[in-house]
């Protein structure tokens, strides 16, 4: 108001400067009618020059407002004129709040995005820059920040294939490799605009540890029904095949019966019978071990050394058979907190399986082999065998199932098991006719 009041009174007082000065030439009062010419001309230039600084510093706000720098302060007091720059001031306090907040919304989504155990990529559908990478997607697939998603063609194809190939909408299952891990993913994508521009934004849920516990709490189910009823009902048989099998015994002493064919061949039968039935019991014991409840007791071990006390167990048999075993490390200190006795059993497993595909190799060999990636220990147990096909692998971890005659199909069920145990993975990279290896990776300690 009062910034009006004094353009008004302003311009009041030039008119009215200039109607006396005209007045004054036509009485001609030349003095005086100079005087108030003068006074007049400043007037007029006084105002030209306060509205002329006025779009001056309307042409420097908006510049300012143009390239985002509102930390430029204008004085709101020492005059009417000033008070005009009180708006500049609001205006530039309005827009640093917005910025204000708007950067708070954006570090707030940012940190949400980092924590989610999602892998988020977001890239320009036209020229294929990426938008945003969350620290998940980048641990996942193991690789460095990515500019442009065309540099995947190269140094992951499988993962570059499956961004080309994702429908918006689609639940998209896949298996894809990364570092030592296979790791199972459900993708999902959607699209949205900024500016012009078109933005898919993708998102990748790792599911192999659901998936793995969903699969082994199954088998557990069904384990624990199967030899619940196999024990149930061939412990009766048993017992009364081995008393029959006593009575049998007394009758042929009592009687006389020795030579008796028949007799025998019923003698034979019960034992049958009896000898089946223990079988069956031991049988159905030994598969108790996937079901139960085994309580790691968890101790810092080095997986180094441990690796070269199962070398020296395992290597005097190994050698009679022909079988060259190594052990390797980059680290000569790779601790991991494990139950030592249940990760050895884990190591001789994969080492007996091994054992089992190099054996029909020219030059068969097993290496043992320890180091840290991504600051998660491990350890890898590889051989030159025969390779696993996709068929097997997909039954692999399955109780009862085996390649091997004599084989019981529960090594790796139970093994992924005490992994599982240690919070910690399983991985096996294989190709048939060259080899497998299998790696177990531990958390951080």
């Amino acid at each position: 108001m009062k910034f009006k009041v004094y353009f008004v009174v302003l311009f009041l007082l030039t008119v009215c400067s200039g109607g006396i000065t005209v007045f004054l030439f036509l009485k001609s009062m030349l003095p005086y009618a100079v005087l108030f010419l003068i006074i007049t001309l400043f007037l007029f230039q006084y105002s030209l020059q306060s509205i002329f600084r006025i779009f001056r510093d309307i042409d420097d706000f908006v510049e300012a407002v143009r390239y985002r720098d509102l930390t430029k302060r204008y004085p709101e007091t020492g005059g009417a004129r000033n008070k005009f720059y009180w708006y500049f001031n609001v205006v530039s306090d309005t827009f640093l709040a917005m910025s204000r907040e708007k950067e708070v919304q954006h570090q707030y989504l940012k940190n949400i995005l980092e924590l989610v155990n999602t892998g988020i990529l977001a890239y320009d559908m036209e020229t294929l820059d990426t938008l945003w990478i969350n620290d998940s997607f980048r641990n996942m697939f193991q690789i460095p920040y990515v500019k442009n998603i065309n540099w995947l063609s190269k140094r992951h194809p499988k993962l570059y294939k499956e961004l080309k190939e994702i429908q918006l909408g689609e639940n998209r299952l896949t298996t894809v490799n990364a570092g030592h891990r296979t790791i199972k993913l459900l993708s999902n994508a959607c699209t949205f605009q900024t500016n012009d521009k078109t933005f898919l934004l993708i998102a990748f849920h790792n599911i192999s540890a659901t998936l793995e516990e969903v699969e082994s709490g199954a088998w557990k189910g069904l384990l624990n029904v199967m030899t619940h009823e196999i024990m149930n009902s061939i412990a009766p048989v048993a017992s009364l095949a081995d008393t029959l099998k006593k009575r049998m015994e007394r009758l042929k002493e009592e009687m006389n019966l020795s030579g008796s064919p028949d007799f025998e061949d019923m003698e034979s039968a019960m034992e049958t019978i009896y000898r089946r039935s223990e079988g069956l019991l031991r049988f159905a014991d030994s598969y108790r071990n996937l079901s139960k409840n085994i309580v790691p007791e968890m101790l810092p071990v080095n997986l180094s050394e441990l690796l070269k006390s199962i070398y020296h167990l395992m290597q005097p048999s190994l050698e009679r058979k022909g079988i060259r075993l190594e052990v390797r490390t980059e680290h000569s200190i790779v601790m991991a907190s494990i139950d030592r006795n249940l990760i050895e059993q884990v190591a001789i497993n994969f080492i007996t399986n091994a054992t089992h595909a190099v054996k029909d190799k020219k030059e068969p060999k097993i290496i043992l082999f320890s180091g840290i990636t991504d600051e998660m220990p491990f350890f890898t147990v590889a051989d030159n065998g025969c390779g696993i096909s996709p068929e097997i692998q997909k039954k692999m971890y399955i109780p009862f199932f085996s390649t091997k005659k004599s084989g019981t199909g529960i090594g790796l069920s139970l093994s992924r098991e005490i992994v599982k145990m240690h919070n910690g993975s399983l991985q096996v990279q294989t190709k048939e006719g060259e080899g497998s290896a299998f790696t177990v990776l531990f958390p951080i300690n």
